[in-house]
């Protein structure tokens, strides 16, 4: 397999796929160039680092990315990642590049986007899955004790992003009926949703937390994607309904901050205040700016450190409008040697109460809007003793978490 120029479409629903434009790898470059017919319809999709304009664009290489920031963010990254390239080197004897790995998503990415020609792996059968022994083949994988990967982990799995063993699938919306695979459109019956299994360096008790902390949001106010726990007979694995899927035949176009930007999340040192700049230029809508605040004060409260660009998206349907996706990745980490990926109003080690109000003010937030959602927080997060208990977190854990958050709470 060799790929050096892809056809980009967005597919909004069956009745709305519209070309977009022409990837090309060019010796060294990476060049894009808009469809004449798609420039006219507004949709920025993009708007920062591949405005829409006529003529070739190249790649500024920007935050170390091999791809403009919109592609990027349509790659699995780790988990997803390692499955796209263990099937690749299976098939061709070596790791594909970024161009060969987005050719293999193909139509299956997250968001709306969709790369033509994708790999041909043949007709994709919607065949019933078992989530236990799904979750049983994520952990082997993980392990590196199984030298090839399951075909339905490949098919389920090889476009999720983040660090842990994921599943894309489609439950019954009546909770009566088989799992499908839910990489691709599903049957009026199904809803898309991800499956979160364990990693090697997870406690069991992984899925159970994040549940809770989901549920601590919710309690804050946030907007949350719908949630679950599954529980099989390979353990308890925290779910969530895609928010870039809100029907089974439609989709909704997707990107991270750090794709927006082109800026490498992975290296700390970023600040809160670029993501506020971000909401006000994109949706100029105060309500998402209310939003955002409520998030940092859960991450920097309930010591979410892992808190990085690629963590904080957005959504655009085919009216153009962005707003704020719902807020995912929320559970307890210790972040890169203790600091936030983001600094709070200059400080990424130890942000306090009088840092959040502090970027509040930076922001333009209204003094009484900033103290109410702190509060809001606050109460929330002291109730995480309680939830974790229904929902068997360990009582270690929890008293360990209790002690965090007290000495956050300042």
């Amino acid at each position: 397999m060799s790929v050096d120029r892809l056809d980009v479409r967005l597919r909004f629903a069956p009745g709305l796929d519209l070309p977009v434009g022409t990837l090309a790898q060019v010796g060294r470059e990476i060049v894009f160039q808009y469809d004449n017919g798609f420039l006219p319809r507004g949709l920025a999709l993009s708007p920062f680092r591949l405005p829409l304009r006529a003529g070739l664009q190249a790649h500024d290489r920007g935050g170390d990315l091999d791809l403009f920031g919109v592609f990027e963010d349509a790659l699995p990254d780790s988990w997803g990642r390692r499955l796209v390239d263990r099937a690749f080197q299976a098939r061709f004897s070596r790791i594909p590049t970024a161009f060969e790995r987005l050719a293999c998503v193909g139509g299956c990415a997250m968001g709306a986007l969709t790369f033509h020609p994708p790999q041909d792996d043949g007709p994709r059968e919607m065949i019933a899955l078992d989530l236990a022994r799904l979750g049983e083949q994520a952990w082997k994988f993980d392990e590196g004790t199984v030298e090839e990967a399951l075909p339905e982990i490949r098919r389920t799995g090889g476009t999720s992003g983040g660090a842990r063993p994921k599943a894309l699938i489609g439950l019954p919306v009546d909770a009566k009926g088989p799992v499908l695979p839910g990489e691709v459109d599903l049957p009026s019956t199904h809803a898309h949703w991800i499956v979160k299994f364990n990693a090697r360096a997870d406690a069991a008790e992984a899925g159970p937390l994040e549940f809770v902390y989901a549920e601590l949001a919710a309690a804050a106010g946030a907007e949350v994607p719908e949630h679950r726990l599954i529980e099989t007979g390979s353990g308890r694995f925290f779910s969530v309904r895609r928010f870039d899927r809100p029907g089974p035949d439609r989709r909704l176009h997707l990107h991270s901050a750090a794709g927006l930007l082109h800026a490498n999340f992975r290296v700390a040192g970023e600040e809160y205040g670029t993501l506020f700049r971000l909401v006000d230029s994109l949706t100029r809508d105060y309500a998402q700016k209310r939003e955002l605040f409520r998030r940092t004060c859960l991450n920097v409260l309930a010591c979410n450190r892992d808190d990085h660009l690629k963590n904080f998206a957005f959504l655009m349907g085919p009216d153009g409008t962005w707003r704020l996706a719902p807020f995912f990745d929320f559970t307890y980490n210790t972040g890169p040697n203790g600091w936030h990926t983001l600094s709070v109003a200059g400080e990424g080690l130890n942000p306090r109460r009088a840092q959040l109000l502090k970027l509040a003010e930076h922001v333009d937030l209204r003094p009484g809007d900033a103290t109410e959602i702190v509060e809001q927080v606050r109460a929330a997060v002291a109730r995480f003793g309680q939830l974790g208990r229904r929902h068997g977190v360990s009582a270690p854990t929890i008293k360990c978490l209790q002690v965090r958050y007290k000495e956050l709470d300042v």
